[in-house]
């Protein structure tokens, strides 16, 4: 059980950084309040990065699976669905030879073009820069 690194820019246009995996539930966590714990080890987990929950719109449960969130739910629905496929091309990437990820300022860029101050991209207002 590990996080999800950042191996290209698909993950990079959604997730600011690598996608957070939370440690196993405890038995005593499963017993009881099991649903409230859930969600427990998703925020202990994003309070001990430094990325806000927006930059990071997602994180694996151990054990159990994804939690994507967004403003409204059809956000929610997108980030579920590229975490998804974030998770299908780490898996094929990690299949065909562990790599180094893609160099920093290509995936700074990738995330601050759609996030950014200055973002455009998917904002057909907007002009690139």
């Amino acid at each position: 059980r590990r996080e999800i690194p950042v191996l290209g820019t698909t993950h990079a246009d959604t997730f600011n950084g690598p996608l957070p995996c939370t440690p196993d539930l405890t038995a005593e966590q499963c017993a009881k309040d099991y649903e409230y714990n859930t969600g427990r080890v998703i925020v202990d987990t994003l309070d001990g990065d430094d990325r806000k929950a927006v930059e990071v719109p997602g994180a694996l449960v151990a054990g159990h699976g994804p939690f994507t969130w967004g403003a409204t739910a059809r956000k929610s629905l997108e980030h579920a669905i590229i975490c998804e496929a974030v998770a299908d091309i780490a898996l094929h990437t990690f299949a065909l030879s562990p790599t180094s990820p893609p160099p920093p300022h290509l995936l700074e860029r990738h995330y601050t073009r759609k996030h950014g101050p200055d973002a455009y991209y998917g904002n057909p207002e907007a002009t690139p820069v």
